[in-house]
């Protein structure tokens, strides 16, 4: 999936682009986009908007890119992780998303951590480049950088239901099932999870059956609050049916 060009209208979004080409001069290579952004992009057809900007640091650098982005000029730091860029259209903010290696080396016992780690880890090791373009009244702006693909992408948003507030786990929730129903994304995804590591596909597969079967009532309820009036319950036993198979291990 990589090649391609995303255009989006808005300063808002304006705002998010001119802040990942602002992220890539201060760290010095193209920032590796998740989050809202990078679900925006894989999309066929985007059903909502977002305003802040999420990147993975895999801590391969000698300084955080945490602490790099907080040194910008300007810069005002968010907590516990994150810091607001001003850019040419606007302040944004980045939310910087860590992953060390020894948490990959020596997982954690309790399988959200391992899933944070490891989903991380996967969208960061498989994103692929997209060119993106936003359009506004303030002017036209353009960058290309690495965006998570769609199975890494329903691995971490399943992780991130667990700490969020009320309305950020209907998001994540809908998120998960646009990205599994979307024909621009659902074959793709499916497929990366298939293929995905074993241990990571078991963890996969222990957040779907939480959120998908044990919750599925609260989920409808979440994602119905959260922009999703048009689902029923069948469209959460679906999901739950077409991750599970591509996350069950023999």
């Amino acid at each position: 999936m990589s090649g391609e060009r995303i255009a989006f209208v808005g300063e808002a979004m304006s705002t998010i682009v001119q802040g990942i080409a602002e992220v890539r001069s201060a760290i010095g290579q193209p920032p590796v986009v998740v989050g809202g952004l990078a679900v925006l992009c894989r999309l066929s057809n985007p059903y909502r908007a977002t305003t802040d900007l999420d990147v993975v640091d895999r801590r391969r650098s000698a300084t955080p890119h945490l602490q790099v982005l907080r040194a910008v000029v300007g810069a005002e730091p968010v907590e516990p992780a994150a810091v607001l860029i001003p850019t040419a259209f606007g302040p944004v903010k980045v939310d910087v998303l860590e992953v060390r290696q020894v948490e990959i080396d020596h997982p954690s016992d309790d399988p959200g951590d391992r899933l944070h780690a490891s989903a991380h880890a996967w969208a960061y090791d498989t994103a692929t480049d997209l060119t993106i373009g936003a359009v506004s009244p303030k002017g036209e702006v353009e960058v290309t950088t690495p965006v998570a693909e769609p199975g890494p992408l329903i691995a971490m948003k399943l992780q991130a239901v667990m700490n969020r507030s009320t309305q950020k786990q209907g998001t994540d929730l809908l998120d998960i099932i646009r990205l599994t129903f979307d024909v621009g994304t659902r074959e793709v995804a499916l497929e990366q999870i298939r293929a995905v590591d074993d241990a990571v596909a078991r963890d996969i597969a222990e957040h779907v059956g939480l959120w998908f079967a044990r919750r599925r009532t609260q989920a409808l309820e979440w994602v119905r609050n959260a922009g999703g009036a048009d689902l029923v319950i069948d469209d959460i036993d679906l999901v739950a049916e077409l991750l599970s198979d591509a996350s069950r291990r023999s």
